[in-house]
């Protein structure tokens, strides 16, 4: 069982500061795993055992692919190599703190239109268990719609979950993410730093150019940037520049392949990367707001739509009721 956001950032934080304070990473580890339960202590025990066995940590979290992923695959392993662990404990601890304050903030925004759903299905259908103590009735005219609604959400989490995995490693599935509004924004923005995190930390580590950018490309989770970078890579090797090259492929957003240019050439590109990274981040986060913003509200709409009908339903079924007594 993977990790929560919130755990992760905890790990990661708590881990970069025991690192920090000297501790060596057995000892962070053993502590660590003293202070956590469940999925949590199992990894950092898992973590902890690869560790006494001769692995590095690199190597260790490499093994415990899909709950670790390729972004804290390739931060770790290079910022091991460096000598600067705990910096890279802190990104990924501000990485998924992020991410887990936008989830938890959209989540928030849905309770209130939860509600309301909830109310429609409940409370319309009461007249046939209060009036004619129909329980039989009551529960049709409620477990219908909730099954209805599970549906619905899960067919919606199912096809999140199958375009998110293609879109990771499908150059098609990846530009047709892009096509919708909003997300394909969020997930350029969020690809794109993964891709110059990883790929300046590797280069920081002294990782030559060809495996930073193969790390940088599976840490990117972008099927378009992966296909990007297995074409330049033959190139690359041929001795040309990545900047450019990446700039060709269209993968890129344009203020990114300009600054891998100008850092080639001025010499910076670890500032470069690491500006980037921050920018591209803060953008994603940003716009993962605004369509927490909005997903709410449309989900209001839709749940006062649907509560209106229900009503509607209701009591148009009650004056038929009315109707026909008058009538006999």
């Amino acid at each position: 069982m993977s990790l929560s956001l919130r755990q992760k950032q905890s790990l990661y934080h708590s881990f970069g500061q025991l690192i920090r304070s000297g501790v060596p990473i057995p000892g962070a580890l053993q502590g660590l795993a003293a202070t956590c339960s469940g999925a949590e202590r199992r990894l950092i025990k898992r973590l902890n055992q690869a560790v006494a066995a001769g692995k590095t940590l690199g190597q260790a979290f490499a093994a415990e692919r899909p709950d670790v992923s390729e972004l804290e695959i390739g931060v770790v392993a290079a910022c091991e190599k460096s000598g600067r662990l705990e910096f890279g404990m802190t990104q990924l601890a501000s990485y998924h703190g992020a991410l887990a304050a936008a989830r938890e903030n959209i989540l928030k925004q849905c309770a209130y239109p939860g509600f309301v759903l909830l109310f429609g299905v409940f409370v319309p259908p009461l007249k046939d268990l209060i009036v004619g103590g129909n329980v039989l009735a009551y529960l049709k005219a409620t477990i219908g719609p909730l099954i209805l609604v599970a549906g619905i959400l899960l067919i919606f989490y199912l096809l999140y979950t199958i375009l998110r995995d293609s879109g990771a490693n499908s150059a098609t599935f990846d530009s047709f993410l892009r096509l919708i509004p909003k997300v394909g924004k969020i997930r350029r923005a969020f690809a794109t730093s993964r891709f110059c995190a990883t790929y300046g930390m590797q280069l920081d580590a002294g990782i030559n150019v060809l495996d930073a950018l193969e790390a940088a490309q599976r840490s990117s989770l972008s099927g378009l940037m992966q296909r990007a970078v297995r074409n330049t890579i033959p190139e690359v090797r041929n001795g040309l520049q990545v900047g450019p090259l990446l700039a060709a492929s269209g993968a890129f957003p344009e203020p990114m392949t300009r600054a891998l240019l100008v850092g080639e050439q001025t010499g910076q590109l670890d500032e470069e990367l690491t500006r980037m990274t921050k920018e591209y981040q803060e953008e994603a986060v940003a716009r993962l707001q605004t369509l927490a913003f909005w997903i709410p509200k449309l989900l209001y709409s839709a749940v006062v739509v649907y509560v209106a009908y229900r009503i509607i339903k209701m009591y148009m079924a009650s004056w038929a009721d009315a109707t026909k007594m008058f009538d006999l």
